[in-house]
């Protein structure tokens, strides 16, 4: 704009010099005066303008700092709202100007209420003398900073010089110390409990120490433990504690006759549940006990925690309060955890308090005990004995430890010695007894029993031996002629029991077996006496008779046979046998009867020559293949194998019918016993398949075992052993 004016006044100018041309008398002094005008305008131009440029940036510059300021006094806002002790400004009677949020926090206001209210009134009334003081201070202008711990905060002022057109100041700190204080009282109630626990010799010295501590750290009026009783089926109060109050004595004595049976009333809650609880109104409990004698005392709030021992609740410390007490987090984990402590002290307690009782108990039984006791180091030598074994011996103290019991000992170690037994010190870990013959200071012999405990160390380490000596003599002739009579009685009754069972079982298996086979033999027979059959049908019932008489003639030779074994009148006819050529025979045998069965073999072609009886390792596996047949009623597979296994050859038979219970696996080697459960219950057999099969195998010098599954087959595996190489060197063979 000034630049449009200087233009404006120069065109203004030229106009007149063009005006004045025509009077050239007066045109060149107004031209020169003109000129000299225009010159001075376009100056006044060029510096209105310059100025006006320096206006635009001291704006702008302002305005860049009016930013900053508000920028920095965000800053100054968060970090005071953030600051953990609550802030503000007061003047100088304490009224409050400006109050963080923290600050109203901690005061339990709103900023608005704070807003122009002093210090007096929103700190609690036990304060207001010593903030009076404080602000008369910074007022004289004697302190310029105050600070102090007050019943619930730290109070930190510091007092501001007056600024620019303002008043002096106060800055106010304000930190919340209730919490701290918390943690305090806290900390030093763990340490309390535990200088107890350590210190106290047991529960009657240590209850009421504890008591006090919880109240007086906690800030609880009085304090009570109730303890279960012997049947562990109600809590009685035991101990309580109170500082010396009698209003609250009462409600104490008035609790000694409260008993809690169930998971009622506060106690009776934390019993059951085994936590910590609260009462934050005993006035509206309806099931607090005693609810009267506690309102009386004036109390309003209760607390509870379980005294635990190995994980059960043995008793319950209860906290009672006059004022209002709302336990936090931080307090109920601490009570929690002294509840676990003081129930480990107490065990250790009781423990240590039944040690004493049961070493007096000792004593007593080792000095007053009629039977003889001495007690040995863990090298044999004697280190005491009481009266009985002294007077049993007729020896004094001096001479038993020096000649009697070395000669006991000796004496001991020879029979120990006869009897295949440990010797004195090596045998203490069996517990068992052993009599003895020794002689007594007067010259007669006794019988003497001995039976040695040992009493280890804290390390588990034997550190003395108990022996405990009777005096035998009189029943050891009478208790060895009846011994004598027993074990005859008893050896003759044991074999009346087994061949009365052996002859029951025999009875009805063979019974049993003859009876169906006979009836099956009868009824096949008298259809053929009949006539009137068929061909086809005379050769099928003729060759059910053939398999009932072959079934009998079966059972007559397994009877024979293990007649023979048993008797030691069978003998083996021991020979090369080509193992895997008896398996294939097997096989081939028991094919065309079990027509629902596929077999498999699983041959070593290397398979050495064996060194057996060709016809009894036959019978081995012809037994074990219709036995894995007769098991598999729904079909499956029957697989043979066999393979090298160290000197001998090791042969399976392998099927995947019934299975044979675990309880059942050990006893199927027995005679006349079977599989009795499941579907295998109604298969015929004799039971005595198994029994041969064992005895043809270990008189062959092998040994077979089954490996059985319910639902999953049986494995039943034999071995026999390889021929000599130097007369039978290993032979190839075709799979």
């Amino acid at each position: 704009m000034p630049f449009a004016f200087a233009a404006a006044v120069l065109a203004a100018i030229l106009g007149v010099i063009d005006a004045a041309a025509v009077q050239p008398a007066f045109a060149f002094p107004l031209f020169v005066g003109l000129v000299v005008f225009g010159a001075v305008l376009a100056g006044v131009a060029v510096a209105t303008s310059e100025l006006f440029r320096q206006s635009r940036l001291t704006a702008a510059e302002a305005q860049a700092r009016l930013q900053d300021l508000t920028v920095q006094e965000r800053r100054l806002s968060a970090t005071v709202e953030a600051a953990e002790v609550g802030l503000g400004l007061a003047d100088l009677d304490g009224n409050l100007t400006q109050v963080s949020t923290r600050l109203a926090t901690i005061l339990g206001r709103t900023r608005e209420e704070l807003a122009g209210a002093g210090l007096e009134e929103v700190l609690p009334s036990e304060d207001r003398a010593a903030i009076a003081d404080a602000l008369q201070l910074l007022r004289d202008g004697d302190v310029a900073t105050w600070q102090a711990e007050l019943s619930r905060v730290a109070l930190f002022m510091v007092r501001l010089p007056a600024t620019a057109g303002g008043d002096p100041a106060v800055l106010v700190q304000v930190a919340d110390i209730v919490a701290r204080r918390r943690i305090e009282s806290l900390s030093d109630c763990v340490a309390g409990v535990r200088q107890v626990i350590v210190n106290a010799t047991g529960i009657e010295q240590a209850m009421p120490q504890l008591l006090r501590g919880f109240c007086e750290y906690l800030g609880w009026s009085a304090g009570q433990y109730w303890a279960l009783d012997a049947e562990r089926k109600s809590l009685r109060v035991r101990y309580s504690w109170n500082a010396a109050d009698t209003v609250m004595e009462g409600f104490l004595h008035a609790g000694r006759g409260v008993v809690v049976t169930a998971a009622t009333g506060l106690v009776g809650r934390v019993w059951q549940a085994g936590v910590v609880a609260a009462e934050e109104d005993l006035e509206r409990s309806a099931d607090y006990e005693p609810r009267t004698a506690a309102l009386s005392a004036g109390l309003r709030s209760g607390l509870a925690f379980p005294v635990v021992v190995g994980g059960d609740v043995t008793g319950v410390v209860e906290l009672v309060a006059r004022q209002p007490h709302t336990p936090a987090d931080e307090e109920v984990t601490v009570l929690a955890t002294a509840g676990v402590e003081i129930g480990q002290f107490i065990r250790r307690a009781e423990t240590a308090q039944a040690l004493r009782r049961s070493e007096a108990d000792h004593r007593a039984i080792f000095e007053r005990s009629p039977i003889g006791i001495a007690r040995i180091s863990n090298g044999g030598e004697l280190v005491e004995a009481n009266a009985s074994l002294l007077h049993m011996l007729d020896h004094d103290a001096e001479t038993m430890r020096a000649h009697a019991w070395p000669e006991l000992m000796r004496t001991y170690d020879q029979t120990a010695a006869r009897e295949h037994k440990a010797p004195f010190l090596a045998g203490l870990s069996d517990g068992s007894s052993l009599q003895i013959r020794a002689a007594t200071g007067a010259g007669n012999w006794l019988w003497l029993q001995l039976t040695a405990t040992s009493i280890p160390d804290s390390r588990g380490t034997p550190e003395h031996v108990l022996v405990m000596v009777e005096d035998v003599t009189a029943l050891r002739e009478t208790s060895d002629r009846l011994a004598e009579a027993l074990e005859a009685q008893r050896d003759a009754n044991t074999n009346l029991e087994k061949l009365d069972q052996t002859k029951s079982e025999f009875l009805s298996i063979v019974s049993h077996e003859f009876r169906t086979a006979l009836t099956g033999i009868q009824g096949f027979s008298e259809l053929i006496r009949d006539g009137g059959l068929e061909p086809d049908e005379v050769r099928a019932y003729g060759g059910y008779i053939f398999n009932d008489a072959d079934r009998v003639n079966r059972l007559i030779g397994d009877m024979l046979d293990l007649d023979r074994m048993e008797s030691g009148r069978m003998t083996m006819r021991a020979g090369d046998v080509d193992i895997n050529d008896i398996v294939m025979e097997a096989i081939s045998r028991a094919v065309p009867s079990a027509v629902t069965v596929e077999f498999k073999s699983d041959l070593d072609p290397r398979l050495p020559i064996v060194s057996g009886d060709r016809d009894r390792l036959i019978q081995v596996l012809s037994n074990l293949v219709n036995n894995a047949v007769k098991y598999s009623p729904d079909g499956g597979t029957v697989t043979l194998s066999s393979r090298v296994e160290g000197r001998f050859a090791l042969i399976s038979v392998t099927d995947t019918g019934l299975g044979i219970p675990q309880d059942e696996i050990g006893h199927v080697f027995e005679r006349f016993r079977r599989v009795r459960s499941g579907a295998a219950q109604s298969i015929p057999g004799t039971g005595l398949g198994l029994t041969i099969v064992k005895q043809i195998v270990e008189m062959h010098g092998g040994k077979i075992w089954v490996e059985s599954a319910v639902g999953h087959g049986s494995s039943f595996h034999f071995t026999v052993p390889l021929a000599p190489e130097s007369a039978n060197a290993l032979q190839l063979r075709h799979a």
